[in-house]
C-alpha cells in the first residue's frame, strides 16, 4: 500500500513525487510513454546534438524552476543579441534592441498572441470602414470597452497588457473609457499601430544548455524503481480509504490517494469509480489541446547573425509565426526553431514533412534573406498526434474560463487528486505552473494521511 499513487512523470508528477518521497512518503509514478518529462523531450540531430522538442524557455518570474535547475547545477543559456524581425502588415521591420526601452519583454508565445491580437484589430477596423451596415447593426458590441475587447480576444496575460499600452501609447487614449468604435475609427484615421510595435530586444527568457527535460530525468533518477515507465492507467477506483489503479496490462497498484497529472481532456481515457462529475468533464471539454508543431531547420552556421539579426521574428500572419536562434555556438551549426501554431498546425500537420520543412524555409527567407547555402537537417514534432500530449504547449482557457470555473478542475474528488500545468492557479499553463501545481498536490495527499 502506497501513501500516494502519481500517474504522470512530467514535471507536475515528478514535483509531486519527490516532495512526497523527501518526507519519507512512499510513491509509485506510472508513466504511460517509455520516458518521462511529459511536454519536455529532447532529440537527437545527426550528429547527436540535443534540440528541445518541447517546453524550453525560463522566465525570470519562473521562480520555482529556476530554483530547481540551480540546484540541478545545470547551465542557463542567454538569447542570442541582435535586431528583432517583426513581419506585420506585410511590411518587414529590423528593430534595434534599444528601439524601445519601455516596451514589455514578451515570451514566445506572447509575441505570437500579440501578433494574433493586432490582426484581428486591424481586420475589424477594415470592416468598419468598409461595411456601414455591418456597422450599423453591431452597435450595441462596438460600443465595449477597447479593454473590453482586449480580454476577449488576447489571451495572454503579456500580450493583453502590451496591446492596452500600445492602444494608450498610439490613440493617446485610455483603453478604460473608449469604445472599441472609437478605437477603430483612430485605427482607420491613420494611426498605424505595428510602427509602435517593439520587443525590446526580443525574448530575454532562457534556456537549459543540454536541454531542460534534464530537470525531469534528475527528479526521475531519485525514485529507482518506484517509477514504471510504459505503463498507461485503465482505471482508478476509489473504496473507502484506499485507491486503487489498474494499468492496461491489468497490474493494480493501491494507494490513500491518486495525484492524476494527465491533460484535463484526457481525463475522459481514464475510467473513474465513482465517476468524475459531469460538470468536470464538460469543463475539461471546453479546453482546447494548445496545437503546435515545434520545428527546427538547421544551416551549416548562423548566416542571418552577419548582419546583425538576433535570429528572432515575430509575425502577425503566415505558417510560422515565431523564430528564435537556438543554436549551440560549441558546434558552430546554426539552428532556427519556430512553431506552427493554431490552425497552421492543423493544416500542416497533414502535410509531408518535406512541405513543412519549404513552408518554414520560405519563412526564414522572407526574414533574414536568402541562405547562402541549404538547410542541412530539419526535425519537427506534431504535438497533437501524441497520443499521451493531446496538444502543447498546454490547453488554452477561453477568457474569464479559468477564474470563473477554471479551479474546479483543480479541486480534489476525495481521495483524487490533480495536479499540472491547467490545474496550476498561478502560471497556468506553464512549466513553473506544473511545479508549483505538483507541490500543491502533494500537500494534499500528505493531509490526507
Amino acid at each position: 500500500m502506497y501513501d500516494s499513487i502519481i500517474i504522470g512523470a512530467g514535471l507536475a508528477g515528478l514535483t509531486a513525487a519527490h516532495e512526497l518521497a523527501s518526507a519519507a512518503h512512499s510513491v509509485v509514478v506510472l508513466e504511460a510513454r517509455s520516458r518521462v518529462g511529459g511536454r519536455l523531450e529532447n532529440a537527437d540531430l545527426s550528429n547527436g546534438q540535443a534540440i528541445e522538442m518541447g517546453g524550453q524557455w525560463v522566465a525570470e518570474s519562473h521562480e520555482d524552476l529556476r530554483s530547481l535547475i540551480a540546484s540541478q547545477g545545470l547551465e542557463l543559456v542567454d538569447p542570442t543579441q541582435g535586431d528583432v524581425v517583426v513581419k506585420a502588415r506585410g511590411r518587414v521591420s529590423h528593430l534595434a534592441n534599444s528601439s524601445t526601452p519601455s516596451a514589455q519583454t514578451l515570451s514566445p508565445f506572447e509575441l505570437s498572441d500579440l501578433g494574433q491580437g493586432l490582426l484581428r484589430f486591424r481586420r475589424l477596423a477594415d470592416r468598419v470602414a468598409n461595411n456601414k451596415g455591418w456597422t450599423t447593426a453591431n452597435a450595441t458590441w462596438l460600443s465595449q470597452s477597447l479593454n473590453q475587447w482586449a480580454a476577449s480576444n488576447v489571451r495572454t496575460d503579456a500580450g493583453r497588457a502590451y496591446i492596452l499600452d500600445l492602444f494608450h501609447r498610439a490613440f493617446g487614449i485610455s483603453p478604460d473609457d473608449t469604445t472599441l468604435l472609437d478605437g477603430l475609427t483612430k485605427a482607420n484615421a491613420g494611426v498605424d499601430l505595428e510602427s509602435f510595435v517593439a520587443v525590446n530586444g526580443g525574448v530575454r527568457q532562457q534556456r537549459v544548455k543540454g536541454g531542460i527535460v534534464q530537470v525531469a530525468i534528475n527528479l526521475a533518477e531519485r525514485l529507482g524503481d518506484d517509477l514504471k515507465l510504459s505503463s498507461p492507467v485503465r482505471s482508478v477506483r476509489t473504496d473507502g480509504d484506499t485507491v486503487t489503479v489498474t494499468t492496461t496490462n491489468g497490474t493494480e497498484y493501491q494507494g490513500h490517494s491518486v495525484i492524476v497529472t494527465v491533460p484535463p481532456r484526457l481525463l475522459k481515457d481514464i475510467e473513474f469509480e465513482p465517476a468524475l462529475p459531469a460538470e468536470r468533464l464538460e469543463l475539461a471539454e471546453k479546453i482546447p489541446a494548445g496545437n503546435v508543431i515545434k520545428a527546427f531547420l538547421v544551416y551549416d552556421s548562423p548566416w542571418w547573425r552577419a548582419s546583425g539579426a538576433s535570429g528572432q521574428m515575430g509575425a502577425d500572419e503566415g505558417p510560422v509565426r515565431v523564430l528564435f536562434d537556438t543554436s549551440d555556438d560549441e558546434t558552430g551549426r546554426g539552428i532556427l526553431m519556430g512553431m506552427f501554431e493554431g490552425a497552421e498546425a492543423s493544416g500542416y500537420g497533414k502535410r509531408s514533412v518535406s512541405l513543412r520543412q519549404r513552408a518554414f524555409e520560405e519563412v526564414v527567407e522572407s526574414a533574414f534573406g536568402k541562405a547562402p547555402s541549404a538547410p542541412i537537417e530539419y526535425l519537427d514534432r506534431d504535438w497533437l498526434a501524441e497520443p499521451y500530449t493531446g496538444g502543447c504547449h498546454g490547453a488554452h482557457f477561453a477568457p474569464s474560463l479559468w477564474t470563473t470555473t477554471g479551479p474546479i478542475l483543480a479541486q480534489p474528488l476525495g481521495r483524487v487528486l490533480f495536479a499540472g500545468a491547467e490545474y496550476a492557479s498561478s502560471f497556468n499553463g506553464y512549466m513553473e505552473g506544473a511545479l508549483r501545481a505538483g507541490a500543491r498536490a502533494a500537500q494534499e495527499a500528505v493531509d490526507l494521511l
